[in-house]
């Protein structure tokens, strides 16, 4: 009987946008995230719009990390048209990126992921016995917001990020003023890595490839090679030679996947397990504390993984902070000119990628972005299907929350890949 091989969630609830989940209950189980957020087409109107009007329209695809999608189409057009940026442009933008993670990441664990290993059905339901916690959110929420905002004219849609620079640059004085702001929140910070060491999480091994970009010193956000755990090293300029994407029949979102491989996954935990040693000394000493330890195969343990760079993101903003004396400058001149240029960033939940075909009046002729949840669309289902067969012997309500759970705590953004 259908009712008794089918699990079915209509409106997966507490993830950005819209999707179902379709389970077949069978010795190997098929499983279908049926992803119904409206298609919005921004790769097909970004064709024929102006280079520097690029950045503002890309921010509208998400309201959580519009200044990944600005910084990504930037770097990808200042590439097409050979555009150099200063070093204290790249500062500010790291500055602008690194805490826009961080307050994502802090909205999804407590509002989003949270609820899953309290009984609840929303931070609502938390609210008597972890108002503290909440305030702490808050309150760390609106001084990263602050910082991004002070750099970007705005936090949400930034305005001031363009091309070549920006066309405000705050003062020193004024940027500071977040350098004691930020030191304010360190404690909370480690409290917030406590907090999710907390959750009581399932035990499920599944290993996948794991893909981030990397460069030497840092635990890069913004520039890098593209690396996976099965030995990919490769520049962004190579993306499309490796990666693919395909279009499935019950989603708006394509799949990604690595030629002749199939399925990998991006985000904390892969940066995480591929990037360890390249961590703040005081987030590595955290994740010992914690017991956390890499390589990691629990994918419910990107929770821990966006916690521990939670911590990480504030201290690296205190030492970009520290380490530069900001002065006013002008963007970089450049003259319009034909190319075509691809760029990747870390976004909140993974990999992010642009590539812009530009004319010589400096007009977009082709675009092409490729999101996070795209990246990792196939793998969830895949360690989803991994999941649901080990688990065939419990309760329905069982599996769905398992299920429900898993998803979540990939930390999925459907209106972002359905672009």
């Amino acid at each position: 009987m259908e009712y008794d091989t089918k699990i079915r969630v209509d409106y997966l609830a507490r993830t950005e946008g819209e999707t179902a989940i379709t389970i077949e209950l069978k010795d190997k189980p098929a499983i279908e995230l049926k992803i119904f957020e409206p298609p919005r087409f921004f790769e097909g109107f970004l064709a024929g719009r102006k280079f520097d009007e690029v950045g503002d329209i890309v921010s509208r695809i998400c309201g959580i990390c519009p200044v990944s999608h600005m910084t990504t189409a930037i770097y990808a057009i200042e590439k097409a048209m050979g555009i150099k940026v200063s070093p204290q442009t790249k500062v500010l933008r790291n500055l602008m990126c690194s805490s826009q993670i961080v307050a994502s990441h802090l909205i999804h664990l407590y509002m989003l992921a949270m609820p899953d290993y309290y009984g609840q059905n929303s931070v609502v339901g938390l609210l008597p016995e972890f108002g503290k916690e909440i305030d702490r959110l808050m309150k760390m929420k609106e001084i990263l917001n602050g910082l991004t905002g002070l750099i970007g004219g705005r936090a949400l849609h930034p305005v001031t990020h363009l091309p070549g620079g920006f066309t405000k640059v705050p003062t020193d004085t004024e940027l500071k003023k977040y350098l004691k702001e930020l030191k304010g929140i360190v404690k909370d910070a480690k409290a917030v890595v406590l907090d999710v060491s907390r959750f009581k999480v399932p035990e499920f091994y599944f290993e996948a490839e794991y893909a981030a970009i990397d460069k030497e010193g840092e635990y890069s956000i913004n520039d890098g090679r593209i690396i996976t755990s099965l030995g990919v090293d490769i520049p962004v300029d190579k993306y499309l030679d490796l990666f693919e994407e395909s279009q499935i029949n019950y989603a708006f979102t394509k799949q990604s996947r690595i030629k002749g491989r199939g399925g990998f996954t991006t985000g904390a935990l892969p940066r995480m397990n591929l990037k360890f040693k390249r961590l703040h000394p005081e987030t590595k000493a955290l994740a010992k504390e914690i017991g956390f330890k890499v390589p990691n195969h629990n994918p419910y343990l990107n929770n821990l993984a966006q916690a521990l760079e939670v911590n990480d993101g504030i201290l690296h903003c205190i030492d970009l902070l520290e380490t530069t004396t900001f002065k006013d400058e002008e963007r970089a001149s450049f003259k319009i000119k034909a190319g075509e240029g691809a760029a990747m960033t870390e976004a909140p939940r993974g990999l992010l990628y642009h590539c812009y075909k530009i004319n010589s009046a400096g007009v977009v002729e082709k675009a092409n972005l490729v999101t996070p949840t795209s990246h990792n669309f196939l793998n969830i289902e895949d360690s989803l299907k991994k999941l649901v067969q080990e688990n065939l012997d419990k309760p329905r309500e069982e599996i769905l929350f398992l299920t429900e759970t898993l998803v979540r705590a990939y930390d999925p953004c459907f209106s972002c890949s359905v672009h």
